[in-house]
């Protein structure tokens, strides 16, 4: 019987070593995204704007390199939040989530779960500045309808700066709702049928989106994110025609000719709350949100020794 105790003892203690988010404060993070604020919609302005200056304090306190990129739209100012770790003359790893609702809805996992991952994977990442890469962390605006897949993005305005400058990218991480899981049978959708024959049919796996022609930062990725065993991983490789697979902030990276993927838990085609008044903190999964962000903040770890 001890013999098992202290066998269980050291799996906990070394599951623990490698299990760094708390799930109180990533529930707390997205509390306050979700619920202090009011709709983060490109309508309320001032809303949508309280929330980026929430997400920049945060950054404060991981980074001393941290800065606006404002652009105006329709006479209105909306900007981007961007936190470096690093040296600055070193290549680029990108990692960005977008903190704007679609309408006037919560949003916790569209995309109040990629902001909190965000958030945490700068923290963690924080002592990182002695490796290959500067890590640039980016909260984005303006990424829901009517500015989706349009040069007012966040997203576009900061992939295009980085190209305007000539700085070097390796990759690009984007957090695209990494918060919901279903156990049940049939609780996962694909843009095509097939697939389920493929990935099964139940919506309890991260996806790790990339598209065909892939490069060598999605290659390295893929298989050290896979190889964490923090959370059942898959891959899905594409061609960009089919739905979904550019329907976030990594297809303006796309565009720049710049390595990038998608880390989400399949938005709609598992999330039934997709925009829609249902997406509250309360359909969160935190555990298993936590286990991604720990595989993430690894995974970048070790890209970086």
């Amino acid at each position: 019987m001890k013999k098992y105790c202290f066998s269980f003892l050291f799996f906990g203690l070394a599951f623990l070593a490698n299990s760094q988010t708390s799930r109180l404060e990533i529930r707390s993070q997205l509390d306050t995204i979700v619920n202090r604020f009011g709709f983060r919609s490109y309508l309320d302005t001032a809303t949508l704007n309280d929330v980026g200056v929430y997400i920049e304090n945060e950054f404060k306190k991981h980074s001393s390199h941290v800065y606006r990129q404002t652009y105006t739209v329709r006479g209105r100012e909306y900007f981007n939040i961007v936190g470096l770790i690093g040296d600055t003359t070193k290549p680029r790893i990108v990692v960005g989530a977008h903190y704007d609702v679609c309408e006037e809805l919560p949003g916790a996992d569209d995309n109040g779960t990629g902001v909190v991952g965000l958030i945490q994977t700068i923290e963690q990442l924080k002592n990182d500045t002695l490796g290959d890469y500067c890590f640039e962390f980016v909260a984005y605006t303006l990424e829901e309808p009517p500015f989706f897949a349009t040069e007012k993005m966040g997203s576009f305005v900061h992939a295009q700066s980085l190209s305007d400058r000539n700085i070097e990218v390796y990759g690009m991480v984007s957090l695209e709702m990494i918060g919901y899981f279903a156990m049940e049978k049939k609780s996962q959708d694909y843009p095509l049928r097939i697939f389920s024959l493929i990935y099964g049919n139940v919506g309890d796996y991260i996806t790790v989106v990339r598209k065909m022609n892939k490069g060598p930062f999605t290659r390295n990725f893929s298989r050290k994110y896979k190889r964490t065993k923090q959370i059942t991983t898959k891959k899905f490789t594409a061609p960009k025609s089919l739905t979904g697979i550019d329907f976030s902030d990594h297809r303006n990276y796309w565009a720049m000719g710049y390595d990038a993927i998608m880390l989400t838990d399949t938005a709609f085609y598992r999330n039934k709350n997709y925009h829609k008044s249902t997406d509250t903190v309360d359909t969160i999964d935190f555990e298993r949100m936590a286990f991604v962000i720990d595989a993430l903040v690894l995974t970048l770890r070790k890209m970086n020794a």
